[in-house]
């Protein structure tokens, strides 16, 4: 009888109880693919589409007042709900402010329904208090209708034209609302 090394025998018996544990090989296993969720029949983009323009504050307790034209293009054929617009005022890499206007104000200023196929501008006015900042992010919020699905789109800053200063001053509700029509 050969001897066969200890070293040897024992790395051939754990490669034998690994196999045996696997099922012995041979056999074949079928998955279930994931099922993807639908892809949303809204697709929206959102620019901006002119000046930002800065207003004094009618009120004492913020800075400013500020209107975001922004142009929304759907190109998906769906529609969607607009539920939110939000600003984050960011130095130093950290929020330091953050505004949002909800569903409610949104609509009541005539924007519920981002409609198929549609290019629209709208101006939102946003309360601006911080006057020493790195960066604003400007992200919208919707809600596709096909399949309640949510999901937000940035705004790219530099897609505004520029800054203006106006020196009429402006108030913006808790609530916010449309900007006046020039």
């Amino acid at each position: 009888m050969k001897h066969v090394p200890f070293r040897a025998s024992l790395g051939a018996g754990i490669l034998a109880l690994a196999l045996g544990a696997c099922g012995g090989g041979g056999g074949t296993t079928t998955s279930t693919p994931a099922t993807q969720p639908p892809a949303p029949a809204a697709a929206i983009t959102a620019v901006g589409a002119g000046n930002l323009v800065i207003h004094p504050s009618i009120d004492t307790r913020f800075c400013c007042a500020m209107e975001a034209p922004l142009r929304l293009t759907e190109t998906g054929g769906g529609n969607a709900d607009w539920n939110f617009v939000r600003m984050q005022v960011i130095k130093n890499g950290a929020e330091i402010e953050r505004f949002e206007l909800g569903a409610t104000s949104i609509s009541a200023a005539g924007y519920t329904r981002v409609s198929a196929n549609s290019n629209n501008v709208r101006v939102p006015m946003l309360r601006l208090n911080s006057q020493d900042f790195d960066r604003i992010d400007l992200t919208l919020g919707f809600t596709d209708i096909k399949d309640a699905r949510q999901f937000t789109v940035a705004v790219p800053f530099n897609s505004f034209t520029d800054v203006a200063l106006s020196l009429t001053p402006a108030s913006v509700p808790d609530e916010g609302h449309e900007a006046p029509a020039h």
